[in-house]
């Protein structure tokens, strides 16, 4: 989705599709398997999040949720490039006022450092080459206080003949058919996150997540120093 060769139906219906890819293979689970325990021991009475690449903003909604059931205050900021798809999240999290949906280049954020406890990216740093990847966790982790959380995918051909078959039975959608696979191929291996790590200049807590998911985490000296 990174071309323009859509019209703004396809778009809409590609994240909905995006939207039950996340909630069926562990898009949720395996970002707030580490994000909650880390909001709880902040034990702040508002928490501050930014979300980048947001789609339409269903992971942040299901974070909203969360806080809810626990009396935890977030003020959630979301941002995507895409105007279309910035709209379609403020569609989304109309009922949720804790959240914020803008339109936005995420290497040029009007946000002061340690401006949000928490930013988090799903799904987004494998659409860019190392040079660029590297220069966005830098200008990301600026703006973490506690700690950058990224979700994104593993490369490995399991991953990818599954998805191609997954999304050929599926989806009848021609975006969501021909990105699965080619996100899949621009993803991940250690290697790769240690070429990151080093041209960032940033240590990475790597955590591996059925079905071939990465949660990497750049955590800020405080949250360090409080684990």
């Amino acid at each position: 989705m990174d071309g323009s060769d859509y019209t703004v139906e396809e778009m809409i219906d590609t994240l909905a599709e995006l939207r039950r890819v996340n909630h069926y293979l562990g898009g949720h689970r395996a970002l707030t398997r580490h994000l909650f325990p880390m909001i709880e021991r902040l034990g702040r009475p508002v928490v501050r999040l930014l979300d980048i690449g947001t789609g339409s903003a269903d992971i942040p909604i299901r974070v909203v949720e969360w806080a809810r059931s626990r009396k935890i205050t977030v003020k959630y900021v979301v941002v995507d490039l895409n105007p279309i798809v910035a709209e379609e999240a403020r569609q989304q999290v109309k009922d949720y006022p804790e959240i914020e949906a803008v339109c936005g280049n995420a290497l040029n954020l009007p946000f002061a450092g340690g401006a949000f406890d928490f930013v988090t990216a799903s799904l987004f740093l494998h659409h860019f080459e190392t040079p660029k990847a590297a220069e966005l966790l830098r200008a990301l982790s600026e703006k973490a206080g506690v700690a950058l959380i990224i979700n994104d995918l593993r490369r490995h051909p399991v991953a990818y003949y599954s998805i191609n078959i997954l999304t050929q039975i599926f989806t009848r959608n021609r975006l969501v058919r021909n990105d699965a696979g080619v996100s899949v191929l621009r993803s991940f291996t250690e290697r790769d996150i240690q070429k990151l790590s080093e041209a960032s200049g940033l240590r990475f807590d790597v955590h591996r997540h059925f079905p071939y998911r990465y949660i990497l985490i750049n955590r800020s000296r405080k949250e360090n120093n409080s684990k």
